[in-house]
């Protein structure tokens, strides 16, 4: 389970596009297969997108 170090507000169409692109390349992956926290590398760190119940999403740098 990943733990987020801090979270910040993110566009949906962005939060979606970055999915979009992970799942594409095969370098995210959602923690509860098709749902739950979308874990994801970049730049050498992971981060993690986080849908609210509101449809608005929180991405932040996570500790594994």
């Amino acid at each position: 389970m990943a733990i987020p170090k801090s979270l910040k507000p993110i566009p949906k169409e962005k939060a979606e596009r970055l999915i979009r692109k992970h799942l594409k390349a095969g370098t995210g992956e959602y923690e509860y297969q098709d749902f739950g926290d979308f874990i994801f590398p970049y730049r050498g760190r992971w981060y993690l997108l986080r849908k609210d119940l509101d449809s608005t999403y929180e991405i932040g740098r996570v500790c594994l």
